[in-house]
């Protein structure tokens, strides 16, 4: 398959992307098929390993067979139907993980990434998806966490190769330094009640300045990019945390549960429940203290 790394000169840091979050799991199935819906706000890796995925999304819809790799941006609505071979077993393993390129923009919205991968790279991504289950209970070393980082960003360059970029120059999509004081109010406010007038303060700007800029350079209205923030938190508590979901909804600025389940449904496609028990036996793997 051809490689399509953007070799542009551009003007990246190392510390401009990072890798937020990456988590392992693996399933196995022996009765009846399994069937989600799903609109998830974290980049999906997911290697069949017995009997066959059958992923739909707006306009695809592809099988995955044995040994194939089953690739989900984030953000990308689709529905997954686990298929039991004939043995009566449909197994996999898998990663979700959210990286960032210029702090606030997720990586995988600057890639066409396929649905699926095969031979050779789908063989490397197994292997990656393999090392990183061996640090099941979450590193606990500062070598083990450098593993974790390294393995993952293995697996980001391969995304990276089979991928098309949707930009040609990292520049057309760094965010203008104004906004930065926007996003750190947003992080050190998650809990409390955010408007567009606090937010366009933080940016010493007018609000009729402030929303057309926004949305400009982050292709989303400023609260749409709040409930959306908001949302990617509380996905990262349910599995993290054993708090109740009462708890993680204020704490991601919802005074009501029931609003806070529904726009978790409306924004992931299930709701917060549905979502942790889904993620129930998955390891957490982080690597916050070195990014």
């Amino acid at each position: 398959m051809s490689k399509h790394v953007v070799q542009h000169e551009v003007n990246i840091r190392l510390n401009d992307i990072r890798l937020e979050f990456i988590r392992t799991g693996e399933r196995t199935l022996t009765s009846g098929e399994l069937t989600r819906t799903r609109t998830l706000p974290e980049t999906i890796v997911a290697q069949c390993l017995q009997g066959q995925y059958e992923i739909r999304t707006q306009d695809r819809t592809i099988s995955v067979n044995p040994g194939e790799v089953a690739l989900i941006g984030s953000d990308v609505p689709f529905t997954n139907i686990h298929h039991l071979d004939k043995t009566g077993v449909m197994s996999s393993r898998w990663i979700h993980c959210r990286f960032t390129i210029f702090n606030n923009i997720d990586f995988s919205s600057l890639l066409d990434i396929p649905l699926k991968i095969s031979g050779t790279q789908a063989e490397q991504v197994g292997i990656l998806i393999g090392e990183l289950q061996s640090f099941a209970h979450g590193p606990n070393s500062l070598l083990d966490s450098i593993r974790t980082n390294e393995l993952a960003f293995k697996i980001l360059y391969i995304l990276c190769e089979v991928s098309k970029p949707r930009f040609t120059n990292f520049n057309d999509i760094r965010y203008s330094k104004r906004l930065v004081p926007v996003f750190d109010y947003i992080n050190d406010n998650l809990s409390a009640s955010i408007s567009a007038k606090d937010l366009a303060k933080a940016a010493h700007m007018s609000l009729s300045r402030f929303f057309p800029y926004f949305k400009s350079q982050m292709q989303q209205s400023p609260m749409g990019y709040v409930k959306k923030t908001r949302i990617t938190q509380a996905c990262r508590m349910l599995v993290t945390t054993e708090w109740s979901i009462s708890a993680i909804a204020e704490r991601v600025g919802f005074s009501n549960q029931f609003h806070f389940s529904r726009v978790f449904k409306e924004i992931c496609g299930e709701t917060p429940s549905t979502y942790r028990s889904q993620l129930a036996n998955a390891q957490y793997l982080t690597s916050d203290n070195l990014s």
